[in-house]
């Protein structure tokens, strides 16, 4: 072995001491910096604790309103904040004008703000909750969540309640998914500083006020589980989906009633999974023997609480839960629905709409959720299911009395052209009678836009048809006066292009529909842009007809005009040019024949007489094949009208043939 030297190995050691130190400094720095001050415990109230320990609290659901911090909530909230600088309180308090029950209005509730979008708040919420959970040196499970007195905690998503400790944290679907805070509801005991984490002596966090059925919306946050014993049934289960579905013929267009006395009700057609459907629901019903107790598809009122809302709880078992609403096999329809009259509950006519996919192919159970009991409800919601197939022709009638409108059997496909036409009059009671856009009354037997029917508000315009609840201006397929009014045929036309594939709803706008009698007739055809022709014959004797197909608005079309007729007696004309005995030459100005500034015997196209030029276009005339032709571009989406510009047809003699088809 070599001989190291004293003073060498003493320098070298030295050295080696020094490194050792510096990295030991380096990594105690790393440290230092790399736990944040956050991971210190929660200082609690007292330096020991016993062996006695509280047991799970019960549910104590808010049943008065004392806005101010309970002391054991504000100390708890001010340790908690301590403990973790960088998070902030959301509060603890609730005003009592807010809407919903919460544990807030009784200052025995505080919002930890901590994000659980970020990785630092969800280990903050981490640290925090496993020191609220775990065990004592006593064995004793959930030890400081016990000795707080809390009785639940809500974090993204979940829920975890002392009642039901046993199963664990489970989903919270409640409409806040509490992301950006941690919920944390105390006892009252635990409120008022009464438990052992404050006195070291044992509280009595099971007492509770006897439970009541709650009168406001859904408890914010609350909890579906099971409170204290007390004198309240445990809870009907939510509907569920059946093992398989029945199979049944293809759903088209079905309606069916749910009564609220039922288990549900069950589709004839089966609907096919990936497809795409409209749920139509509509009416009301009791859930209870009291009319205070009444629900629709999606909201409801309670005793105490006349305020149609969404999302209430009516059992006190589960106060967080969304009762009442409609379940399609065993799913609450999540997604908001379409509200006629705005807003979130529909308390003009009670309808709903969603668009339902379903995940697997069969017939499925429509049914109610009331948690309570069925033995004292009454009355049923009428269900219609639309398979939103697009269909290029549908019609369907429109009473007057459909407050909520009617629906389209099919769907309109996204990107395409349709035109509406609604034919037809109702009455309106109170002598008014309607049609799509106008209005006639036995005070007022002239034919008006623009009127009102409401007395609270003069300067309505009510009678409209509306599609999809707004209202669009109709166009009259006939309008001699040019007033907008079709007073004889009752006829007119809407073209609409879908922003999406989706039924349309058309319903008369008449606040007070109850007396209303009588239906219009709505048809709805996709236009297509013009790839062939279309041939009529135009009856010189007859007033103006309209061409079978519809054109698109903006489609230039060749329409040419061959046949010549016979105007009046010595008078032969074709669709530009006229003769006559005593002037045989044929022209396109003749003097005679001149009225308001039209040349009569010309053939009009939609009203107006155009200039027709001859299929050679060397001349105006052609006196040999009598042939024109006139390229046209339709101003708005429909048929065409063809006929003659004349003041007397009685006296005409003769067709001319239009073919009309694509420009190019």
């Amino acid at each position: 072995m070599p001989e190291i030297h004293p003073r060498s190995g003493s320098r070298t050691t030295t050295r080696l001491l020094s490194l050792l130190l510096v990295l030991a400094f380096a990594l105690t720095s790393l440290a230092a910096t790399a736990l944040p001050v956050e991971a210190k415990a929660i200082k609690t109230a007292r330096a020991s604790y016993p062996r006695a320990i509280e047991p799970l609290a019960g549910y104590q659901p808010q049943t008065t309103c004392s806005p101010k911090a309970k002391p054991g909530v504000a100390n708890f909230a001010a340790r908690l904040l301590a403990a973790y600088p960088s998070t902030r309180s959301l509060g603890i308090v609730r005003a009592c004008s807010v809407g919903g029950r919460s544990e807030h209005k009784e200052g025995r509730a505080f919002d930890w703000g901590v994000s659980a979008n970020s990785a630092s708040g969800r280990a903050k919420a981490a640290k925090f909750l496993h020191w609220l959970m775990k065990k004592d040196q006593y064995g004793n499970r959930y030890a400081m969540a016990r000795r707080l007195g809390i009785q639940y905690v809500i974090w993204n998503h979940k829920i975890w309640g002392a009642y039901s400790a046993s199963a664990g944290w489970r989903k919270y679907t409640g409409a806040n998914p509490h992301t950006d805070h941690v919920h944390i509801s105390f006892t009252w005991a635990g409120a008022r500083a009464k438990t052992s984490f404050w006195t070291g002596k044992v509280g009595n966090v099971s007492s509770a006020p006897t439970p009541t059925l709650p009168t406001g919306p859904n408890p914010v946050p609350g909890d579906p589980a099971t409170p204290h014993p007390g004198t309240v049934a445990p809870p009907r289960p939510q509907p569920a989906a059946a093992a398989t579905l029945p199979a049944g013929p293809e759903l088209v267009d079905e309606t069916l009633s749910v009564p609220a006395a039922s288990n549900g009700a069950l589709t004839t057609g089966s609907l096919a999974a990936g497809g795409s459907y409209l749920i139509e629901a509509s009416g009301t019903y009791r859930w209870g023997s009291t009319a205070s107790r009444t629900a629709d598809a999606e909201c409801s009122r309670a005793p105490g609480d006349s305020t149609w809302r969404r999302d209430r709880s009516v059992h006190t078992w589960q106060p967080s839960e969304d009762h009442l609403d409609l379940y399609v096999d065993g799913t609450d329809m999540q997604a908001a629905p379409d509200v006629d009259t705005g807003g979130t509950c529909d308390t003009r006519t009670h309808t709903y709409r969603w668009t339902y996919q379903p995940q697997r192919t069969g017939r499925v159970t429509f049914a109610l959720w009331d948690p309570t009991t069925l033995a004292d409800n009454s009355g049923a919601l009428t269900i219609r299911v639309i398979a939103l197939v697009p269909r290029d022709e549908m019609s369907w009638q429109l009473p007057a009395t459909a407050a909520a409108g009617v629906t389209s059997p099919g769907a309109l496909e996204a990107g395409g052209t349709y035109l509406l036409t609604v034919t037809g009059t109702v009455e309106a009671g109170g002598g008014v009678t309607s049609d799509a856009e106008c209005s006639t009354s036995l005070a007022d037997p002239v034919w008006r836009r623009d009127r009102s029917v409401d007395v609270t508000d003069p300067s309505a315009d009510n009678l409209d048809v509306l599609v999809d609840g707004d209202d669009r201006t109709f166009r009259p397929v006939t309008d001699p006066d040019g007033d907008g009014c079709d007073a004889d045929g009752h006829t007119y036309q809407l073209t609409i292009t879908a922003g999406s594939t989706r039924a349309v709803n058309l319903r008369v706008d008449d606040p007070a529909w109850g007396d209303d009698t009588g239906a219009l007739t709505v048809t709805a055809v996709r236009v297509r842009p013009a790839v062939d022709t279309e041939t009529v014959a135009v009856d010189t004797a007859a007033p103006a007809g309209a061409t079978t197909r519809n054109y698109l608005a903006g489609q230039q079309l060749r329409i040419t005009a061959t046949g010549s007729y016979t105007y009046a007696a010595g008078v032969t004309a074709d669709a530009e040019c006229s003769a006559t005995t005593a002037d045989p030459v044929w022209r396109s100005t003749r003097s005679t024949l001149l009225a308001d500034g039209h040349y009569l015997g010309d053939l009009t196209v939609n009203g107006s007489t155009p200039d027709w030029r001859t299929l050679s276009g060397t001349s105006s005339c052609d006196p040999a094949t009598h042939s024109y032709q006139l390229l046209y571009t339709p101003q708005q989406t429909g048929p065409l009208t063809l006929g003659l510009a004349d003041l007397d047809l009685a006296d005409n003699l003769g067709t001319l043939t239009v073919t009309i088809g694509p420009a190019g």
